[in-house]
Formats: structure tokens, sequence, C-alpha cells
């Protein structure tokens, strides 16, 4: 189907995976939708993302964004999901690379906690799913300093396309980590995205299509070297950062849960409610959406460590999905420019 006339041109985002949009849906309210490439736009791609999406579907997950509608016109492949109030980890980085908004070192590693619980739970879900498409498109940063996972039905598609790592990198901006044959859309693929879209946030900008894998060990230099944090905390991010990436073979993660129990250790030394911190990513978030910032900004309650707010259940879903404010800098594209037809 073609993206709905009501959805403005400066509001679409091109990627590896297609072109979306955020619309006004009569039956679910705010809605992203993905029309997707033509390599995710096959009849086999569409079998494989349909499937995935009905185990989704029975499974109470609102750290993942609910698909609602799967639908082809011709030769093109539509998802449509509920949209989050939030703004995209792609648009977050852009804002803060362009200078649109301003984040210190403690606001990022903010942003990477409620990116890093996400994941976690939803690892721990029944049946231990893997997403298999975490990039900054992907990952929904919320004022309350959660964040919302979309994309999570592409991973058994990706995976049947038989590309290698350094392709899938350049195509859809994924990584995926060292293996004798071709990669596998698991748990730890997914931690090694994770430790991609941390290290992007250190660095206060996408990664660049040249920059995996080869450039990783002094890309994790660079972004931990100048961190405004004690030194302990800054050694022991470098090591998480070369652990999620699977820059040490016998030292890694094997799913998001490990990763957010060692991430709690590394950030111990902070502040356990970091009042003037959460309220420069929560105004940042609302600065982006068109929130109004003159509203009282909502102050977080003091909660245990991310291992575990890892560990606790799953949250009930919502009754109504939220409203999405219009975005503030319908400008931003995502880091990597709109691939053609594969």
């Amino acid at each position: 189907m073609s993206l709905p006339a009501t959805a403005h041109r400066s509001d679409l985002r091109h990627d590896g995976f297609g072109s979306r949009c955020v619309s006004q849906d009569s039956q679910f309210g705010p809605v992203e939708i993905l029309e997707l490439s033509s390599a995710l736009g096959t009849p086999a791609a569409e079998q494989a993302i349909r499937a995935c999406a009905a185990r989704h579907a029975d499974a109470n997950a609102p750290m993942l964004a609910r698909v609602v509608r799967i639908a082809r016109k011709e030769q093109t492949l539509s998802v449509t999901s509920i949209a989050s109030s939030g703004v995209s980890l792609s648009d977050l980085l852009a804002a803060v690379e362009f200078g649109t908004v301003s984040l210190d070192d403690a606001a990022m590693l903010e942003a990477a906690d409620g990116t890093i619980g996400a994941l976690a739970s939803m690892h721990q879900l029944p049946g231990a799913p893997a997403h298999g498409a975490l990039s900054p498109s992907h990952v929904m940063l919320q004022v309350d300093g959660t964040a919302v996972l979309s994309g999570s039905v592409f991973g058994d598609a990706l995976q049947a396309l038989q590309c290698n790592r350094e392709q899938l990198w350049r195509i859809f901006g994924l990584a995926l980590p060292p293996s004798a044959s071709l990669p596998r859309f698991d748990q730890r693929a997914d931690v090694t995205q994770l430790g991609a879209l941390v290290l992007a946030m250190l660095l206060r900008r996408t990664l660049a299509p040249g920059e995996y894998p080869k450039g990783m060990i002094d890309l994790v230099e660079a972004a931990t070297e100048t961190m405004e944090v004690a030194p302990r905390c800054r050694s022991a991010l470098r090591m998480w950062l070369q652990q999620t990436l699977q820059l040490h073979p016998k030292a890694l993660f094997a799913t998001a849960g490990d990763a957010a129990r060692a991430f709690a250790d590394v950030v111990a030394d902070r502040p356990r409610r970091r009042g003037a911190t959460t309220t420069q990513l929560q105004t940042a978030i609302r600065h982006l959406t068109g929130e109004s910032i003159d509203e009282p900004v909502v102050t977080l309650q003091p909660e245990p460590a991310i291992q575990s707010r890892a560990a606790a259940p799953p949250r009930a879903a919502e009754a109504q999905p939220p409203l999405v404010p219009s975005r503030g800098i319908p400008f931003l594209r995502n880091v990597f420019p709109a691939f053609g037809a594969n």
C-alpha cells in the first residue's frame, strides 16, 4: 500500500528497511507505517514477518511496539504498528549531532539504561525471543526513561536473506557478531546490536557505514576516554562495550539480561535517581516531539538497579495506545541513506 496522503513528505524516514511515517489511523490512532524495501517485501519474507507478528501478539510484551496490520498492495508490503509517544534514537542522535539539543554523559547513560532494560525484558519473555533488528530507528525513548522497541518482526526474514555481516550493516545498519558461517539472528546477535546502539549514544552520533566492524576498538576508546565519569566507571564501561560488541570471544554476554546486570555494576557510582540528568533527557525528548516543555517534568521515583528492573515481570499492556504529538524536527533522517531495490 502507498503511504497515506495525510503523511507529509517531510515526515518520511528512509533506511534499509524501507520508508516510514507516522499517521493517524481511524481504528488504532497514531501508528507508524513502514513500506518495506524490495528485499523484505517478497512473499517469503512476508510469510516470516506474519509468523513472527503472530507469536508476539500472544505475548504480554509492553516493551515491543504492537503490530496491528500487515498489508500488501501489488508489489509493496507494509507493516503498521502502534506509534510510541517518544522520540526515536535516530532522531535524538541527529538532534544532538546537529546541536538541536544538548545532552551530557549522564543523560546519555540514562538513555542507554532504558534501552538496555527494554531488551533485557524482551529476552526474558516466554520462549526467549530475539529481536533481530535493533537499529536507531527501532528504539523509541520515552519521557519516563523507558524505551519501546519496534521492528521486532523482521529477524527471521532478515536471516533468510543470507547476507554476510558487512552487508547487513551497510544495508540495514545492523551489527552482527562474527561467526564461522552466515550470521544468526539470536539473542547473542541482539547483544551485539545493543552494544552498537550504546556506542552511538556515547559518541552522540550515528555510526557510519564504513565504521563497522573493523573500527570498533578505536571507536570504543574514543567514546569512553573523554567521558566525565569516575575513572572506574570509564574503564568498566569500556570493558562492557567490548563485551557487548563481542570484541573478546572469551568475554561476552549471552543475553541482554547479562548485559543489564553488568551495566548496573558499571554505573553503580552514579546517584540512584539522577534528578537533573532525568530532567535534561526528558526536556530533550519533549522538545523533539513538540510537547510543551513548560509542563512540570515527571520526577521518577527511586528504583532498584538495572538488574532488578530487568528481572521484573512485564507490565500489563495499556488499554489504549498513547497519543503521539507532532514531531518537532521532521527534517531529521535516519543515519543510513535510502537504498534502492536489492
